[in-house]
């Protein structure tokens, strides 16, 4: 998913054929002989894993749904870059894929860490792996009040180390529930270093990279979100209107853009090439 994304900012067409598409391959081969099908040709991923959190699980979240994304992504690729016969594979691999797995909760239907999932272990959320990294909810996406009531009702929380909380927020656009994470996480800082950066010890150590890293992704993410599923590019999807804003960021098909909102309205914005400026969508907050 992440050499997709490689692609989608570069372009490099050499890349993608020799690396991209071999490995993906591969990847799918993976799953498709390791599992066996049902009665119904779907695959059935079991045993398996929900991150290190759930340790009995049948089609887990993050594989199935990084599975629908990267297959969507080479289905979405044009003829040229792609033979027939890899397409053919793409679209049979991908009609044995399950659907993504929901689950119950007292504001309804939401994502779920797994179609089957028990003994729980660890603190992560591998549901809302849905929303990030794959993205196949958030902003621009339906169906967001199933990942909603999947943040909502998830069982674990916290602003700090390697919790992508924050990133799950802005993602669904949750504009105050973000800004409350990024402040929290912004004044963590590890009381015994000299200097404010070295945030921790948290989960494991000091510093802590993850929760810096966490930071960065949260922080650009209000700002700026690109579709992997399409040309969009939506522009302050969960940025606080009542906080001045310049940046400079860069975007698929060698894209920057640049602009600055002050007291709430955006007062100068560059598409970088102009012809892409269409693509962009200002969300309103």
């Amino acid at each position: 998913f992440m050499m997709l994304d490689y692609y989608d900012y570069t372009g490099d067409q050499d890349f993608l054929k020799s690396r991209i598409i071999p490995v993906a391959n591969d990847v799918i081969r993976f799953f498709e002989n390791y599992y066996q099908t049902d009665g119904s040709g779907k695959l059935v991923m079991h045993p398996s894993m929900a991150c290190e959190t759930w340790w009995n699980c049948t089609n887990p979240m993050p594989e199935l749904a990084g599975l629908h994304g990267i297959t969507r992504r080479l289905m979405g690729l044009s003829g040229e870059l792609t033979s027939d016969q890899d397409k053919q594979y793409w679209k049979a691999f991908q009609a044995k894929l399950p659907e993504i797995p929901l689950r119950e909760t007292p504001s309804g239907k939401a994502l779920a860490p797994a179609e089957k999932f028990e003994d729980k272990r660890n603190v992560e959320n591998p549901e809302l792996y849905a929303v990030f990294p794959f993205r196949l909810y958030g902003t621009g996406n339906p169906d967001l009040d199933n990942a909603k009531n999947a943040l909502e009702h998830r069982w674990d929380k916290g602003d700090f180390g390697w919790r992508q909380d924050d990133i799950f927020m802005a993602y669904l656009g949750l504009t105050a529930q973000a800004k409350e994470n990024l402040v929290a996480r912004s004044k963590n800082f590890d009381k015994n270093s000299r200097f404010p950066a070295f945030w921790g010890p948290n989960y494991d150590w000091t510093p802590d990279q993850d929760h810096g890293g966490v930071l960065m992704k949260a922080f650009q993410s209000m700002v700026l979100q690109a579709d992997p599923y399409s040309e969009k590019i939506y522009l302050l999807p969960a940025w606080p209107k009542d906080w001045n804003v310049s940046f400079k960021l860069h975007a698929p098909h060698q894209t920057t853009i640049e602009g600055r909102m002050k007291d709430g309205k955006i007062e100068w914005l560059k598409v970088t090439p102009e012809s892409r400026r269409d693509d962009v969508v200002i969300l309103p907050q």
